[in-house]
C-alpha cells in the first residue's frame, strides 16, 4: 500500500508442508487476489477472489477492533514509540510461519496471531496449519508481555457456523522486544494439538522499522 492511498491490490498466498518451529522453509503458492480499501481510520472492506478451483469470492466489511493510534485521514500522521512495534515478525530459517502483532497503548492491549504448523508436520495440506491468538493488557513502555495462547476450531471460511467456533486456552507465550527489529517469543503449550511443546523463538521484523520506534 502506498502512503496516502488507502487501497491496495494483493496476491493471496497459501503455505503448506511446514513443521512447528522447525525447518523447512515453505513455499508460498498464489491462490487468488484481493483488494483492501479503507474509507476511514475505523472501517474498510476486503474483496477477494480465489483461483484455486474453489470459486470462492466475496466481500468482507472490516471494522477496527482497537482504538486508533496513528491513523489520520487528512492531517500529518503522528508516530508512537509503542505502536511502532506492531507488525509481522518471523524466523528466516522457518519462513512461512510467523507472528503478527499489534501493540496498542491507546487500548492498553497487545494482540498477536501466530501462524504455524503441527508438530512433526502431522497431517497433509491445510490440516497441518495451526493458528494461535493471544491477548494481554499492555502498559505503555513495556517491552515484555505475557499472553494466554488460545486455539480456535470449528469455523468456516467467511461464513457463520452453528454452533459457533470454539476457542480454548492452550498455553502461554511471552513476547519480548529486544529492539525495534529483534524479538523473542517463549511459549509453553499445556493443551491443544501442540500440547507438550515449549521453547523460545528468535524473531526478526518483516520489512523496515516504522518511524517513531524507540527501544
Amino acid at each position: 500500500m502506498v502512503s496516502g492511498q488507502p487501497t491496495a491490490t494483493l496476491t493471496i498466498y497459501r503455505n503448506v508442508g511446514g513443521v512447528f518451529n522447525a525447518p523447512p522453509v515453505t513455499t508460498a503458492v498464489a491462490v487468488g487476489t484481493a483488494t483492501v480499501s479503507f474509507d476511514s481510520c475505523a472501517s474498510g472492506r476486503l474483496v477477494y477472489a480465489f483461483s484455486d478451483g474453489s470459486a470462492r469470492s466475496g466481500s468482507i466489511a472490516l471494522t477496527r477492533l482497537t482504538q486508533n493510534v496513528t491513523c489520520q485521514a487528512t492531517a500529518a500522521r503522528p508516530t508512537n514509540a509503542d505502536f511502532a512495534y506492531s507488525g509481522n515478525w518471523y524466523t528466516p530459517a522457518t519462513s512461512g510461519q510467523g507472528v503478527t502483532v499489534e501493540v496498542n497503548p491507546a487500548s492498553s492491549a497487545l494482540f498477536l496471531a501466530w501462524y504455524t504448523y503441527a508438530p512433526d508436520g502431522i497431517g497433509t495440506g491445510a490440516s497441518v496449519q495451526r493458528w494461535y491468538t493471544g491477548l494481554a493488557s499492555y502498559v505503555a513502555g513495556a517491552r515484555t508481555v505475557t499472553v494466554e495462547l488460545r486455539e480456535t476450531s470449528g469455523g468456516a471460511f467467511d461464513a457463520p457456523t452453528v454452533p459457533p467456533p470454539a476457542t480454548v486456552a492452550v498455553g502461554t507465550g511471552t513476547l519480548t522486544f529486544q529492539n525495534c527489529s529483534s524479538a523473542t517469543l517463549s511459549y509453553v503449550f499445556t493443551g491443544g494439538t501442540n500440547a507438550g511443546q515449549a521453547g523460545t523463538i528468535a524473531l526478526s521484523r518483516v520489512g523496515p522499522v516504522p518511524p517513531g520506534c524507540a527501544a
